[in-house]
């Protein structure tokens, strides 16, 4: 599977500590997007899948997680992978969080039986395209269109706190290239590290 990225604990893409991972691979090159670097297929970044589940069953079994967040880049282009991925960890994690370019329904009318596999093993969707203008900083959405999808309602009441709670911050890693920052950051501060990345 393609990955760009996992990073654990991460804090601010979901309630309580949880594993991230950053799939590899987008089409949609939404304009101000905060992970350009995720949208080429780059076959450099294939990790085998038995690789890549005992690194998340690891994690698992050596921290406090409460879930797993998948972002990227686009899940839904390697949903098949996913699917088996998570049903390797359905033991150990109850909780997945998924954000998506796709609209739910437009996922549904597909009829693409590995996303609707991947679909059944997804407890709380963020949905939708991400648009620059309507990026109003709203906690675990880009932009206000995105929607919070609830798969599993009985994970409602956790989210709805972590979403009223509207304690923001960031999540920051060090990383060989310097520092990976994680969290849905305003459109400003976006702007303001673009610009920094053009003067340098």
């Amino acid at each position: 599977m393609r990955v760009g990225r996992i990073l654990f604990p991460i804090r601010e893409l979901g309630p309580g500590q949880r594993l991230g991972l950053w799939v590899q691979g987008c089409e949609r090159r939404c304009v101000g997007c905060a992970n350009p670097e995720l949208w080429e297929k780059d076959e450099k970044k294939e990790i085998p899948l038995p690789v890549l589940q005992l690194m998340a069953a690891t994690a698992f079994s050596n921290s406090s997680l409460d879930g797993i967040t998948i972002t990227g880049g686009e899940p839904m282009l390697q949903a098949k992978e996913l699917y088996q991925f998570l049903v390797s960890l359905k033991d150990v994690c109850r909780d997945v969080l998924v954000f998506t370019g796709y609209r739910y329904e437009d996922l549904q009318s597909m009829n693409d039986p590995d996303i609707s596999a991947l679909l059944s093993m997804i407890s709380v969707l963020v949905d939708g395209e991400y648009i620059k203008e309507l990026n109003a900083g709203a906690r675990l959405r880009g932009s206000t269109n995105q929607r919070i999808i609830f798969l599993d309602d009985s994970k409602r009441i956790p989210y709805e706190n972590y979403i009223a709670a509207d304690d923001r911050h960031i999540d920051s890693f060090l990383a060989d290239h310097g520092v990976i920052s994680v969290g849905i950051h305003p459109q400003e501060f976006l702007d303001a590290f673009d610009q920094g990345k053009r003067n340098s």
